[in-house]
């Protein structure tokens, strides 16, 4: 990610939470104007990473999971925060690949997508994309116990459809679905 200096200057910052999960901190603030923002508020985590998995036989896998934050089931890749003990983020990708289908892929079939920044106005939140291709069932879920998935193959035309029609609606879902389509050599790319 390209690294510029930051035209803001920090007055005072202050943690605000510190959960396991999510920490929050919260600063006082000076615009290159002089202008003072009194309560900026900054989310941070250890980033996320998302696999956009890929059967033998050329279908996505697809996750239909009820998300709280807006109260909708969405449908999405399978993808989860990096844990503590986590060295790299493909160590994740493949973790939550098995965790949330039961399927799983070789290390060389995991190949990097991209590297993304969610919310970078609130938020300290780096997300990797991985595609993992040649996955198989090889396992059973081990989800959270606040999550119920359920798996859904499409094939890539079902996946496009799904986008234009609003029911794949995740931003950077549908980004890493247009670069893995890309990727793939299954979208035409106009450049």
């Amino acid at each position: 990610m390209a690294q510029q200096e930051h035209p803001w200057k920090i007055l005072s910052s202050e943690r605000i939470l510190d959960a396991t999960h999510l920490r929050v901190r919260r600063e006082r603030v000076e615009l290159p104007d002089g202008t003072i923002i009194p309560d900026y508020y900054i989310t941070e985590n250890r980033g996320w990473v998302g696999i956009v998995p890929i059967t033998e036989d050329g279908h996505f896998i697809i996750n239909k999971q009820y998300k709280h934050g807006i109260g909708l089931e969405v449908l999405e890749f399978p993808a989860g925060g990096i844990d503590d003990d986590e060295d790299n983020p493909v160590q994740t990708a493949h973790r939550e690949l098995m965790e949330e289908t039961g399927y799983s892929t070789t290390v060389d079939q995991m190949e990097q997508l991209s590297h993304m920044l969610a919310n970078p106005s609130g938020a300290v939140t780096e997300i990797w994309w991985y595609i993992a291709h040649n996955v198989s069932k090889t396992g059973m879920q081990k989800i959270d116990p606040m999550e119920v998935i359920e798996n859904i193959l499409v094939t890539p035309t079902e996946l496009l459809a799904l986008i234009h029609n609003g029911e794949f609606a995740v931003q950077g879902q549908i980004a890493a679905a247009y670069l893995a389509l890309e990727r793939l050599g299954l979208l035409k790319v106009i450049v």
